[in-house]
Parts: structure tokens; C-alpha cells; sequence
């Protein structure tokens, strides 16, 4: 009896495929990040262990150095993602306290050095983004995923990105974003359109029109309100790179940003 139990559960396991574990993220984002996408950077400065074990495995393996850990495209992107989230989140809590990240190096080095290792390869911030998840995936949901510990930021997710989830949280990630007022916000008397300095940037990324792409994904409030608009001026908002801990938006210098600190109604 002993022996056909051990038989079956040796069968289960290798019916089963092993995938990259993304447990130890998930559980620090639970922990650290409030519901209006602030970090306590300080606790995690003062209990780093978690995301120390979760940087080292991200240094081991990778989806270029051990593919069947990646059997599919949403397992190395959401491993991409959460590579840059954690890494960026490390590379702000070691440093912590400070008010921004352009704070860390003379013309953004903090995203520029190549400090981390994924799978055995040395990246920066920079190349991890702009070279890597751009180019190879051209999934222009990403820059609603990424977070660069930055007030002006997308809010960044509470749970760690999977395969079996990914295209549920890109879709979540993007609809919130394009609902809050700092990111798009119509002028309807001025006749005038507010939208995120990210879609500027990476206007490439969004087909022919960022605004088209942000009404695909706003409340049906905004999308009617942008559409009743004729030729309406758009501007872009100024990049707030103030650091996203705890009270950052409270004491932010726009009325939008502050609207986020106030937690939405459960």
C-alpha cells in the first residue's frame, strides 16, 4: 500500500510542470503596498529577507536561461514585469529614506545601472524595459504594470503577476488607470483633453492616437465626454517623480494625485 501511494504521488508530481515561483513577491506586496498603491519602503528596509530570497531567485533563472520554467508567453512576461517591479522596489528600499528616485544618481542612474542579475545576465532598469519587455512583446499594457516608484506611476499591483492571470491583471491595471482623474480628465466647457505624460512618451506604443487607446479603456462617462468634444487641445501632465511611500499622495503638489489618497469606497 505504502509503495503504490509513493508510485502515484511520483507519477502526480511528474505530470505536473514546474513553473517559476513568484510566491515570495506576492506575499511582500500583500504586506507592503496599501490599497492606493503607496510602499512602505521602510519595512521592508528593516525586514528585507523576502524580497532578498525573491531577488535571488530572479538572478538564477530566467525565461532566456531556463525556458521550460516559461512554457508560454504569459510566463515570461509576467516574469519580466515582476522582475522589474521587485528590482526597482529593492533598489528604492536599500536606499530609503529618500524623496525621489532622480535623487539617486545624476540623470536617472538609478534606472540606468547594471546592477541586477536575471537568470545569470547583468540588466539596468533601463535595458530591462526599454529593450527587453518593449521590443519583444509590444504589449502596450505593460506601461501600466510597470512601476518605477514614482508618485506619477501607475498604482502598483498588490498581487504578483501569473501566467494564468496575466491577461486579467494587464486589463484591471489599465482600466483603473484610465478611470482616475490624474491620468485622463476631460474639460468639456475648455474643450480640452488631460492626459498621462506615459502617453506622450510612449505614444509609439499606442497605435495611431494615445487618446483612442485611453478611451478604449476609461469609464463610459469619459469615453461619451471625449467623444461630444470637437478637435479638443490635449495636454500632457507633468511628471510627479516624488517617491510612492506611504502619505506621498496626501501631501502631493496636484489635486488628482491627492484624489488617489483617499481609498476607494469598498
Amino acid at each position: 500500500m505504502i509503495w503504490r501511494l509513493l508510485i502515484l504521488g511520483f507519477a502526480s508530481w511528474l505530470g505536473q510542470a514546474e513553473t517559476f515561483d513568484h510566491s515570495l513577491w506576492n506575499k511582500l506586496l500583500k504586506q507592503t503596498v496599501n490599497e492606493i498603491g503607496e510602499i512602505d519602503y521602510a519595512r521592508i528596509k528593516a525586514n528585507p529577507q523576502d524580497l532578498e530570497a525573491y531577488v535571488r531567485q530572479l538572478a538564477a533563472v530566467s525565461p532566456d536561461s531556463k525556458r521550460e520554467l516559461f512554457p508560454t508567453k504569459a510566463d515570461e512576461l509576467a516574469y519580466w514585469i515582476n522582475a522589474y517591479n521587485a528590482l526597482c522596489t529593492y533598489g528604492v528600499a536599500k536606499a530609503y529614506p529618500v524623496k525621489s528616485v532622480r535623487d539617486l544618481g545624476f540623470l536617472f542612474a538609478f534606472f540606468r545601472r547594471a546592477d541586477y542579475t536575471l537568470g545569470g545576465k547583468k540588466f539596468s532598469l533601463h535595458v530591462l524595459e526599454q529593450e527587453l519587455i518593449r521590443p519583444r512583446y509590444r504589449e502596450p499594457r505593460i506601461h501600466f504594470a510597470l512601476v518605477c516608484a514614482s508618485l506619477s506611476c501607475p498604482k502598483l499591483s498588490r498581487e504578483a503577476y501569473t501566467a494564468a492571470n496575466l491577461e486579467g491583471q494587464l486589463d484591471f491595471q489599465t482600466r483603473q488607470y484610465f478611470r482616475e482623474t490624474r491620468n485622463l480628465a476631460v474639460d468639456v466647457k475648455g474643450n480640452r483633453i488631460f492626459l498621462a505624460k506615459i502617453l506622450d512618451w510612449y505614444a509609439a506604443d499606442f497605435g495611431p492616437s494615445a487618446l483612442e487607446y485611453a478611451k478604449r479603456y476609461t469609464s463610459e462617462e469619459k469615453r461619451k465626454q471625449v467623444e461630444g468634444l470637437r478637435n479638443p487641445r490635449v495636454t500632457y501632465r507633468d511628471y510627479d517623480w516624488s517617491i510612492n511611500d506611504p502619505g506621498s499622495r496626501a501631501r502631493a503638489k496636484t489635486a488628482e494625485e491627492r484624489e488617489l489618497s483617499r481609498p476607494p469606497a469598498s
